[in-house]
């Protein structure tokens, strides 16, 4: 075989390989969507302080996350500008309290804030018994996609993977991307935008969006324990403020704690690091 041919066989053939490694790094499938106003989650704590002692969260409707609800009671944002009135508080309580705001919202408030999603901000809030003054209790949360376990098997995903979301009303669709997926024991599937950005590509709860995302290859097997040696599990920045966003205190005993780790624990959890040094 000439050169010449044996070159462009191997050509051919490398081509062949790498289409192939193409169309199986992406995955296609349907999510609902469900689109979220500003909203608070509050801790019994402040529950307390707001509405007054030995007040329970009255269900007006169950949300599609399970264990999750709209509530009758809702509460004022307070910003420099102006104040946002009626936002829903969702229950059940949480261990910290968290409000979430479209950045419209943000904007009308306090303009001079100039937060990106994900970035907590400090936050006043008011209700008829009483007021909350949280420095970082406010967010402007990212757009995420909920997934079992199941899910996230099914559809080659993993906690804190990035996807795209192709949704809209005929004429207006768009693809968003940076959609961080959330994998959780006690979820069910649904694409969370706010009302931002829904208005922008005329979607509404119930739509249902294309969900574009990289399969996860398989991890290489972790090297063999060295004997007498325990394993030691590793936290990082990401994990901190993921625990924090969703009002869950972080595992940390025992671990090994990466140098922003400690400083997110500073931040947000500095009682677990008193506990640790």
């Amino acid at each position: 075989m000439a050169a010449d041919d044996q070159e462009a066989l191997v050509r051919a053939a490398t081509e062949a390989v790498l289409a192939k490694l193409g169309a199986a790094a992406t995955s296609t499938f349907k999510a609902p969507v469900g689109v979220s106003g500003p909203h608070a989650h509050l801790s019994a704590g402040d529950l307390a302080t707001l509405f007054g002692p030995g007040t329970s969260l009255t269900a007006v409707r169950p949300l599609r996350q399970p264990g999750q609800f709209a509530a009758e009671e809702v509460v004022s944002v307070v910003g420099a500008r102006s104040s946002l009135a009626g936002v829903r508080v969702v229950g059940p309580t949480r261990a910290n309290t968290v409000v979430e705001l479209p950045a419209g919202d943000l904007e009308r408030l306090d303009s001079s804030l100039g937060v990106r999603a994900g970035e907590p901000f400090a936050v006043v809030l008011a209700g008829p018994a009483g007021v909350v003054r949280l420095p970082e209790g406010g967010v402007v949360a990212r757009r995420h996609l909920h997934a079992t376990p199941a899910d996230a098997e099914k559809y080659g995903l993993a906690d804190g993977v990035v996807v795209s979301a192709r949704m809209g009303a005929p004429g207006r669709r768009v693809t968003f991307g940076d959609v961080l997926v959330r994998v959780g024991e006690r979820a069910a599937l649904e694409l969370h935008v706010d009302r931002d950005e829904a208005n922008a590509c005329g979607a509404r709860t119930g739509d249902v969006a294309e969900i574009i995302g990289a399969v996860v290859s398989p991890r290489p097997a972790p090297p063999p324990p060295v004997p007498g040696r325990a394993k030691r599990p590793l936290v990082t920045e990401a994990d901190v403020v993921d625990a924090y966003r969703k009002g869950v205190t972080p595992e940390v005993s025992g671990a090994i704690l990466t140098p922003y780790a400690r400083d997110a624990l500073r931040k947000y959890f500095p009682e677990l690091l008193k506990v640790l040094e």
